[in-house]
């Protein structure tokens, strides 16, 4: 329904329709480990106080084979409030990969769900949800995150450094913004 507007815009009117407690994200050329999804549900009906999950991403090659994720996953358990765009402010990389996201229905609706961007959508919607609550990294993997040369992430307006810090620039003063509303005490 409407124009194209990149994977956000789809998200965010998908949300709109949605029923459910729980909002899980997949891109339609990756793919779901057996059992993520269970995990996922698990892990936000025993943990209350959590909000959000990320789970650990194998790179699926054009060939079958797998490999990790070029950064080091955390330990497997809850992540705190704020702890993701932090490690982002500091390192330039995230500690834990945004296409795995399931989260609660109603704190995506808060939110405003995915921000209307052309790629890295998610990323905005990973810190947005770090600074407002408490998430959980599930150590095993959740995701196949295919590699191939039709994938947005490989193209240039996804590469382009220009394009790159005009997304980062929204990005970072949504999170910014949202750090005056839900202050974040620094570690003693």
């Amino acid at each position: 329904m409407g124009r194209h507007g990149g994977p956000g815009v789809a998200r965010t009117l998908a949300l709109g329709r949605a029923e459910g407690e729980l909002v899980k994200v997949l891109d339609a050329d990756d793919q779901l480990t057996e059992g993520a999804l269970a995990r996922d549900i698990r892990i936000l009906d025993e943990h209350h106080d959590v909000d959000w999950t990320t789970a650990r991403v194998l790179d699926l090659m054009p060939d079958g084979s797998t490999i990790g994720w070029e950064h080091s996953d955390p330990a497997g358990g809850p992540i705190e409030r704020g702890t993701v765009y932090q490690h982002w402010r500091q390192h330039h990389w995230l500690p834990v990969h945004p296409a795995t996201l399931c989260a609660r229905r109603q704190l995506l609706l808060a939110l405003g769900g995915w921000m209307a961007l052309p790629t890295s959508e998610d990323t905005g919607l990973l810190f947005a949800l770090s600074i407002t609550s408490c998430g959980y990294f599930i150590a095993e993997p959740g995701l196949l995150y295919r590699k191939w040369p039709g994938q947005i992430t490989g193209q240039d307006t996804h590469t382009d450094a220009r394009q790159r810090a005009e997304r980062e620039r929204i990005i970072r003063a949504r999170a910014e913004a949202l750090l005056t509303l839900f202050p974040i005490e620094p570690d003693v």
